[in-house]
């Protein structure tokens, strides 16, 4: 793996955090911009890169709109680039390409990051553990035409570190899945470690819960929504008996209506198939609970009958009956690997057969049904480069590599269960193939969209971003794949890039 040179930052150490929010963890940050015109200077000490390099940075606060931040060389203050920051959730990391001389200039003149466009500072780590070195400033030499490693050794090492951790919630609960998944597929005990090591960055000692929500207010002690819910599945595999798992069910069964049916206030989203419906799964199949397992079937339920309209699944299906986000690659991939992963679950549930009629096994026959049907429309929309675009009929809108994993993921699921057969996985197959182009050195999943905040008009235009979430999703897929051949009695190795 490739080694990170740490820099040292300097700023304004008597900024305060903007009322209401809360730096996460008890990391220290420092703004970029405001009303002081705040510059943070990042410096090398006494070593000196003559190679090229990415000079990366990490953010610390919820970011709401298009940020531009100039790099400049801190004595003679020669632009080197610009990093652009849309949008940006916390733990973010971006990065800009220096040339050798520049990284050299960089070595000895060290740089400073000034606001260029944005109405409000940018805070970025700037102090954090050493086991986590790729969310603290950092140069990342790589040399121009040096052999790639396989990416899919290399992710593996990345993913299991706290460099991966991401903010409690559904981007978290991608990655908690996908080193859970990899310690089933690879063994040897060090992913389930680096799963414990980040829980407990959220839990203390006493089982509380400490953390922010997606705008970085602390919600102590609480659930913040129905996307708050999946790093619980993880959480009830390793500690059973963990006093938090009531919060998580006392939640759910708070939100539900009358029916069941569990939404994100008064929208119903295609996220609840994976947020809720599996953790409910998997908890069901912990403490026996029927309920849970009624629940977890009418999540799915209700998400087939509302987010379709013919053969175009929406990712929102709203109050006065519109939808949102037609045919949006992540809204496949939380419907998709929410149903596989939540019909894997209920068929190890021992009671299945004697649950009252709504739940009895004919419900989970029609919802495996479904996801063959789904499955056969997503690999109808595959490029012939083997993953999926943004809008997966819009070719326009250009590949996206999060959700690919996770529909790739989702289709090496269904084989493994017996649902899908031999297209699926060579579907799912081409798509963990043609992934391997969009790894970093260092094994992060590059390619991604952008969090939906920033709406529809965000997600056409192109940008992307590295993401730990995205590579837990690829880490899904790199196991569920395994899984699947070792089902199909397909022994060799996965293929190399």
């Amino acid at each position: 793996m490739s080694t990170y040179a740490t820099l040292h930052a300097e700023g304004n150490q008597d900024s305060v955090i903007p009322v209401g929010k809360r730096l996460p963890l008890g990391w220290k940050a420092l703004p970029i911009g405001g009303v002081a015109k705040d510059c943070v200077r990042l410096s090398l000490g006494r070593a000196v890169m003559k190679q090229p390099a990415w000079l990366r940075v990490t953010v610390a606060l919820d970011v709401r709109e298009a940020v531009r931040i100039e790099v400049l060389s801190a004595v003679s203050e020669t632009v080197l680039g610009e990093l652009d920051i849309r949008y940006a959730s916390v733990f973010q990391p971006f990065q800009l390409w220096l040339s050798a001389a520049q990284a050299e200039r960089l070595s000895y003149e060290g740089v400073l990051l000034r606001l260029r466009q944005g109405s409000s500072p940018i805070w970025v780590f700037i102090e954090g553990p050493s086991e986590a070195p790729l969310l603290l400033p950092h140069l990342r030499a790589e040399a121009v035409g040096e052999e790639r490693m396989d990416p899919w050794e290399v992710m593996p090492q990345f993913l299991a570190t706290l460099s991966s951790l991401q903010p409690f919630g559904w981007l978290e609960g991608c990655v908690l899945d996908g080193l859970l998944d990899l310690e089933r597929s690879r063994g040897g005990g060090r992913f389930r470690e680096a799963a414990e090591a980040h829980l407990r960055m959220f839990f203390d000692e006493q089982g509380s819960l400490h953390y922010e929500n997606p705008r970085s207010e602390p919600v102590d002690g609480a659930v913040y929504g129905i996307e708050g819910t999946l790093p619980f599945a993880a959480l009830a595999q390793l500690y059973p008996q963990h006093p938090a798992i009531e919060q998580a069910i006392a939640f759910w069964l708070s939100e539900a209506s009358e029916d069941g049916t569990i939404r994100d206030g008064t929208m119903l989203s295609a996220e609840g198939s994976y947020t809720i419906a599996y953790p409910m799964a998997i908890m069901a199949k912990l403490y026996h609970r029927q309920d849970l397992v009624r629940l977890a079937i009418q999540q799915l339920k209700i998400r087939k009958e509302l987010l379709f309209h013919g053969n175009d699944l929406y990712l929102r299906y709203h109050e006065d009956g519109s939808r949102s986000f037609r045919n949006w690659s992540r809204a496949y991939a939380w419907y998709m690997l929410g149903l596989a992963r939540t019909l894997r679950e209920l068929r190890k549930f021992r009671e299945l057969t004697k649950l009252p009629k709504e739940m009895h096994p004919a419900s989970v026959s029609d919802l495996e049904q479904e996801l063959a049907r789904i499955a056969q429309i997503a690999i109808n929309h595959q490029s012939e480069q083997g993953l999926w675009y943004v809008f997966v009929d819009e070719p326009h809108t250009r590949i996206e590599t999060s959700g690919s994993a996770a529909i790739a993921a989702a289709l090496a699921i269904g084989v493994e269960l017996g649902i899908l057969s031999g297209n699926a996985l060579d579907a799912s197959l081409r798509a963990r193939q043609a992934l391997s182009a969009y790894f970093t050195t260092d094994g992060i999943l590059q390619g991604v969209a952008q969090n939906n905040k920033g709406g529809e008009e965000l997600q056409r235009g192109g940008y992307r971003i590295m993401s730990q979430m995205a590579t837990g999703l690829a880490a899904q897929l790199d196991s569920a794949l395994q899984r699947a051949m070792n089902k199909t009695s397909q022994q060799e190795p996965l293929p190399e890039p």
